[in-house]
């Protein structure tokens, strides 16, 4: 890589220096939002399976006789179509740059919801989903890594704390209409907002840190002009993503990388991150929450219950991101697992008396418990577990490394993910509820130990200090 003449680039872009620099964030804001609409997409892809295959065994449904098994793939195929999308996102975010990928999937990922809504059998049901999750995967890779680049190190936590927030919102969203739309008309709503996505990020500027690596100076100028305001130190700004990307440059990728501490470091804590966040039992209670609350005995009516838990789980991303950059990662990340193993081995402890107790629980008392349970659960779940990964893993990875970290660990969180989903059916008939519930306890403790002896924190560092941490350099 040539030698970078920050100062042409900048004096050609840039029509005034201020007297006093200074940023305005409003365009990053509007950029992250656009960038998060995708995510809302993908929390509707993960739970649309929890109401819309409840609707499809009612009367008048297009589908007659759908099976457990049935019901199963459709909640869980998402989840092995995006460990491709995960695959593929690492080299096309590399390649053709963040944004581009994004505006690249959007077709794809409209032609898969049309294909669930007008499917004439359980067959182009299983193919929309499937190409659904490929998006999807594609998305949980593209978006964090735009966004932690375009975010500056103040608000940085707070932005990309927005991945769970969107998903939330996702969730929420599919549940909600459910309560109010037939399954065919939901994924219509999911194509409607894809559509809402690409048309508010085609004006959305390119990742500079990209630009940068891909020796495109005067577009990354642009870029931060759009971002930051014209009356930012633009030529500062500048040169600070074109240290960090000097810093972690070389001709190519090579074997003996692996033993660069800068890239098995964060590798390894993304990894871990990402698959104790699935092992928790989260994707699974959130596909199942409709059928959980219709078996495990609970006064309240299955649908509210299951829109009250979405509604909290954004509640609870809310306060993670007012949190997360002034309390830091690893405080949430302990309190939040802390929380998730209690509330989840409760409502195992509930579904255990309700099953063997030799008198029938009076719902009217105790029937209430599930809920709030649950409520504890999502929201713990949100607060730390479910945002930190999304967090900590773009902003821990150096640029050079970056798609490729994102996209290993997403991949490896998809797979968990598709495990534990796909097994929730088996499962339940080998250990019963309370079983399951007992061992998402377990992993959420593992991950509590985790994030109190292991887990850094990176809360204020810029991404030079972070890489110079895993790298041992007191320079």
């Amino acid at each position: 890589m040539q030698p970078l003449d920050i100062k042409t680039i900048a004096d050609e872009n840039v029509d005034v220096i201020p007297v006093v620099p200074f940023t305005n964030l409003k365009n990053t804001h509007f950029a992250t939002v656009s960038a998060l609409l995708y995510i809302i997409v993908m929390g509707m892809v993960y739970s649309y399976s929890a109401p819309a295959t409840i609707d499809m065994q009612l009367p008048g449904s297009r589908f007659r006789g759908i099976t457990p098994d049935e019901i199963t793939w459709i909640a869980s195929l998402p989840q092995i179509s995006s460990i491709v999308g995960n695959t593929l996102s690492g080299y096309f975010t590399q390649k053709l740059g963040r944004k581009a990928t994004l505006m690249f999937v959007s077709t794809i990922y409209t032609l898969g919801w049309l294909a669930i809504a007008y499917a004439p059998s359980i067959l182009v049901i299983y193919l929309g989903r499937i190409i659904s999750g490929l998006c999807a995967g594609v998305c949980a890779v593209a978006v964090p890594t735009y966004i932690v680049e375009i975010a500056p190190t103040e608000i940085r936590g707070f932005l990309t704390s927005g991945f769970q927030v969107a998903f939330s919102v996702g969730v929420f969203l599919i549940i909600g209409l459910g309560t109010l739309l037939r399954w065919s008309w939901l994924a219509i709503a999911g194509a409607v907002l894809t559509t809402s996505a690409v048309c508010l990020m085609v004006i959305m500027p390119e990742s500079p840190a990209w630009l940068v690596q891909e020796s495109r100076l005067g577009e990354a100028m642009n870029g931060l002009k759009f971002l930051k305001g014209k009356n930012a130190d633009l030529k500062k700004e500048l040169q600070d993503i074109s240290n960090n990307h000097i810093l972690s440059k070389s001709d190519k990728f090579s074997f003996r990388e692996f033993l660069n501490p800068t890239f098995y470091k964060p590798l390894g804590f993304a990894v871990l991150l990402m698959v104790f966040q699935q092992t928790s039992g989260v994707n699974s209670i959130m596909s199942y929450t409709v059928d959980i609350f219709g078996s495990i005995g609970s006064s309240v009516d299955p649908h509210i219950a299951s829109a009250v838990v979405a509604a909290v789980q954004i509640a609870g991303t809310i306060v993670s991101s007012i949190l997360m950059d002034k309390s830091g990662r690893k405080r949430l990340y302990v309190i939040s697992a802390i929380g998730m193993s209690v509330s989840v081995f409760v409502l195992g402890l509930y579904s255990y008396i309700v099953k063997h107790s030799e008198h029938p629980i009076n719902l009217h008392y105790y029937g209430w418990i599930p809920l709030v349970s649950l409520i504890v659960y999502i929201f713990s779940f949100s607060l730390g577990v479910g945002p930190i990964p999304f967090v900590m893993t773009p902003e821990m990875a150096p640029i050079r490394f970056r798609s490729m970290i994102v996209a290993t660990a997403t991949l490896l969180c998809s797979i968990s993910g598709f495990v534990v989903t796909k097994t929730f059916e088996d499962g339940r008939n080998l250990v019963d509820l309370y079983g399951l519930f007992w061992l998402y306890s377990g992993s959420a403790l593992i991950s509590a130990l985790f994030g109190c002896f292991f887990l850094p924190e990176t809360k204020g560092l810029s991404f030079l200090e972070i890489n110079l941490n895993f790298s041992g350099s007191k320079n």
